[in-house]
């Protein structure tokens, strides 16, 4: 991971971290699939997506966590979710940094996806 990405996701832990999220994992992995950060707020267990860039001027940061990046998160979730947290509810939130220089602008999108359930 090269150094923005590393400060993105400190950043963005600081930020949860003052707003009372516990947090339990950084960059967890199953496989070649990763999660940035897990975390819990209120009993509910929260994947969050890390996206940064330098400004918004070609798109958002959180414009690349489509549906195939979506999909692996998902995957790394779901082992978690039956290992580690059986018994919570869970969510998927992406937070979105414009990293310019020495200022960033956090966004914070909670319930940015939902997976798709497959019954059969």
């Amino acid at each position: 991971m090269h150094l923005k990405g590393r400060q993105a996701e400190k950043l963005a832990e600081d930020y949860l971290s003052k707003r009372k999220y516990i947090i339990h994992f950084r960059n967890k992995r199953l496989g070649r699939y990763e999660i940035d950060l897990v975390c819990e707020i209120e009993g509910i267990i929260v994947f969050v997506e890390v996206k940064s860039l330098s400004s918004r001027s070609i798109k958002h940061p959180y414009e690349s966590v489509n549906q195939l990046k979506q999909n692996k998160i998902i995957k790394v979730a779901d082992a978690l979710m039956k290992s580690q947290f059986p018994d919570h509810d869970c969510r998927f939130d992406v937070i979105s940094i414009i990293i310019n220089n020495e200022k960033h602008d956090i966004e914070h999108i909670k319930n940015a996806f939902t997976p798709k359930i497959n019954n059969g």
